[in-house]
């Protein structure tokens, strides 16, 4: 279930941010102890029995994983609604049950990624996979034409020379099968960076047939389809360009907002109040919030309406209930379509949010 789906649902939930490290020989026992005590602090925050049950099953029914991780867990009152492994461990541990999600430990996470098409090729045929804006992966294997591949090098004669022509144009049209099946799915999940590895002849065809894309487009020289290939420096290697990426697409977001801020009638306002007024006129495009400089400060809006796009008129700020600004700002902006943007101390914001408007 994606990150906007699970904040349309009705509540409560019980969010967990917890250490996930297996690395130790008594990594079982250690974990048997750990969910021990994340059941009493949830049963103590008024976790139902049901939440805790499904939680319990998710957290001790899975084989650990090696490492060191972090992992978040949301439940609602039916079941485990999001269940993932984190990049880094979690410290302090997060346990909470609240009338809405708190996402903002994993959306920070997920905005170290960025939507990416990746393709290993050689002479006859590519691997490629994407990877959307919601984290899904799209993944498909083009197989071209299988014969003759391989380029004649050397005799002579007009027949060596019509089967050299033969291969080269063979190569040509598996390169072109790749680049436009290539080009369909750069489009389809929006990516701003595409990964070429494999052969080098081949990625230089595809590279050309590829033509303009709106992507980043990188070649590495990592990473192959042939057997037994080690794939473990490939997926370091596009990891660390996709969190490249992703910085850039921070650095931007941060941008546009300082710029729109710096013009008397720019579009964007900072401060928790303002933020909420903006949010309440579903006027948000791109929400930035420093989770450290936000801390505990609660608004005080209906958590229902905060999760349903259509209730625009039943959401303000004179409710008599009152929610943690970390779980109902984010929340409210992703069910009205916006953007989250996370941000630490060196972007000084008011209260620790702001947002880019879609309007003046």
């Amino acid at each position: 279930m994606t990150i906007r789906e699970v904040a349309q649902r009705p509540g409560p939930f019980a969010s967990l941010y917890i250490d996930a490290q297996h690395d130790t020989e008594d990594a079982e026992q250690q974990r048997t102890l750990r969910w021990r005590a994340l059941a009493e602090r949830l049963e103590a925050a008024g976790a139902t029995d049901r939440m805790i049950e499904s939680l319990a099953a998710a957290v001790t029914g899975s084989p650990p994983e090696p490492g060191r991780a972090g992992r978040v867990l949301i439940a609602d009152s039916e079941r485990v609604l999001i269940d993932r492994r984190l990049p880094r461990r979690v410290q302090p541990e997060i346990v909470r049950v609240s009338p809405l999600p708190y996402l903002l430990p994993l959306i920070e996470c997920e905005t170290e990624e960025v939507p990416h098409a990746v393709a290993v090729v050689d002479k006859v045929g590519s691997e490629l996979y994407g990877v959307d804006d919601e984290g899904k992966v799209v993944g498909e294997t083009v197989e071209g034409e299988g014969h003759p591949v391989h380029k004649v090098r050397h005799g002579g004669g007009w027949s060596h020379l019509s089967m050299q022509r033969r291969v080269e144009e063979t190569l040509r049209r598996n390169a072109d099968d790749i680049a436009a099946e290539l080009k369909r799915l750069t489009e389809r999940i929006r990516a701003r960076i595409v990964v070429l590895a494999g052969d080098v002849t081949t990625r230089a065809e595809v590279r050309r047939a590829l033509g303009a894309v709106p992507a980043r487009v990188v070649e590495v020289e990592s990473g192959g389809r042939a057997a037994g290939t080690d794939t473990g420096g490939f997926d370091a290697e596009v990891r660390e360009l996709v969190t490249a990426e992703a910085h850039e697409v921070q650095k931007e977001a941060i941008a546009r907002f300082d710029q729109a801020r710096g013009r008397d009638d720019g579009p964007a306002v900072a401060g928790l109040s303002a933020t909420v007024s903006a949010l309440l006129a579903a006027n948000t495009e791109n929400l930035l919030i420093d989770a450290s400089t936000l801390g505990d400060r609660t608004v005080r809006l209906d958590p229902e309406p905060v999760r349903d796009p259509a209730a625009l008129g039943a959401l303000s700020e004179t409710s008599a209930q009152s929610c943690r600004a970390d779980e109902a700002l984010p929340v409210g902006v992703l069910v009205r379509g916006g953007t989250i943007t996370p941000v630490d101390a060196e972007t000084p914001l008011s209260e620790g949010v702001g947002a880019l408007l879609r309007h003046t």
